[in-house]
């Protein structure tokens, strides 16, 4: 876990592009951004907020399901009004509740099926304690597409990149990960202590 460096709160921000330091924003720009059409290993893409319009809201309902339907709770019924909740919540409430979006960097409207892949978060305070926040990530997924690609992984590292952004930029002092899909935990475990995080404890199913 690392300390957020600062205690304002930025309520409206731009692209994750815009928003990244010089050094961070030329390496994103070089690993990341292309057409849908290219070479998945050159293919170019964006991190931003959902836009709040209902082709966003589609296209992010399209890839909660895809990844609903890949965990061990997948047996219970997807709920588009509680996903409608959580958009929702992005829009109304992005000093508290995050919903960011991995795109092709397209001139063109996206796709239903178009996201790359996408993580919601939550800033709040721990529940037995008062004037510290923590960024809980609820979830982050990859399109069934490329999970597994060069490009997969690229957006799974920007999408990272991105929730330590926005926990920052709302003075969080912790970024918390829960990997809750119960699928190949032990490559999430891998991946997430790559990126500098550290296990503090974990979930049990029965």
């Amino acid at each position: 876990m690392r300390k957020g460096r600062g205690s304002s709160t930025r309520v409206e921000m731009p692209s994750y592009e815009t928003l990244s330091e010089p050094a961070e924003r030329a390496n994103k720009n070089r690993l990341a951004n292309s057409s849908p059409s290219s070479n998945p290993a050159t293919q170019k893409m964006k991190f931003r907020l959902v836009n709040g319009t209902d082709t966003d809201f589609r296209a992010g309902i399209f890839l909660a399901k895809e990844a609903h339907s890949n965990t061990v709770f997948r047996d219970i019924v997807f709920s588009e009004e509680k996903a409608r909740t959580i958009f929702e919540s992005a829009i109304n409430r992005p000093d508290r509740n995050g919903l960011i979006y991995a795109t092709p960097n397209v001139d063109a409207p996206l796709q239903e099926n178009g996201l790359y892949g996408f993580a919601s978060v939550r800033a709040g305070e721990y529940f037995l304690g008062s004037g510290g926040l923590i960024a809980t990530v609820q979830t982050l997924n990859v399109s069934d597409k490329i999970s597994g690609t060069l490009l997969g992984g690229k957006v799974s590292i920007g999408l990272v990149k991105a929730l330590r952004h926005w926990a920052n930029a709302r003075g969080c002092e912790h970024l918390l990960i829960h990997v809750t899909n119960g699928v190949d935990a032990a490559r999430s475990d891998g991946f997430f202590r790559r990126l500098g995080f550290k296990t503090v404890g974990g979930n049990y199913v029965d």
